[in-house]
């Protein structure tokens, strides 16, 4: 969204708050403007003055929940230990990752009620594909920055590696054998490093 005053940032954060509870519990098609702001406590005009359709504010989700996911990585690199080594690095990474991509099980809920919903709606599909044209530069920086922090190259080009991972948390999010999936992670970045220098 554009540049925000305090306040309307706080009107916008509120609905969206109340658009990841009222979706996981009822569905975007079933939830009603009117129950979406009864939850966050606004009349529909505060819904109008800042989204002309629940699209926009499925949108207004995925970029809140972008921004804390990129705000989460960037503590993440600057908290991992000097002396970890390669193994320890990217298992406390992806855990850490894991985490934040899915805080709550009403936020992986929502999350898969707007891509089912972006698939039958070509106008949310295109905002969702802009937002995550948008991101992924800033996705494939922390993963430079976590080869550089962890002094290792990898055997992909770091477009594809974010592709794998993307496409194993999309399996993940939706509840496929979640565990399974966890372990095979941090093997699976280990066995994408060509080169380092320090043990693995």
């Amino acid at each position: 969204m554009t540049d925000l005053t305090p306040r309307r940032e706080a009107t916008v954060g509120r609905l969206v708050e109340a658009a990841i509870t009222q979706f996981a519990a009822r569905g975007i098609d079933a939830t009603s403007v009117e129950q979406l702001c009864d939850a966050a406590g606004f009349t529909r005009g505060a819904f109008y003055s800042n989204f002309t359709s629940k699209d926009d504010l499925c949108t207004a989700v995925i970029e809140r929940y972008r921004d804390n996911v990129l705000a989460s990585l960037s503590e993440t690199i600057a908290e991992l230990p000097p002396e970890a080594d390669v193994k320890t690095v990217a298992s406390t990474t992806l855990e850490h990752f894991l985490k934040v991509l899915a805080p709550s099980r009403e936020m992986k809920v929502t999350l898969t009620e707007i891509r089912l919903r972006a698939l039958r709606s070509p106008g949310l599909a295109a905002q969702l594909e802009q937002l995550s044209e948008e991101t992924r530069p800033a996705l494939v920086g922390f993963i430079e920055s976590l080869a550089a922090r962890m002094d290792v190259k990898f055997v992909l080009p770091t477009e594809h590696i974010l592709t794998v991972f993307d496409a194993l948390y999309s399996y993940e999010i939706q509840g496929y054998n979640k565990d399974s999936v966890r372990q095979l992670l941090t093997p699976l970045a280990i066995s994408l490093i060509s080169a380092s220098g320090k043990p693995q």
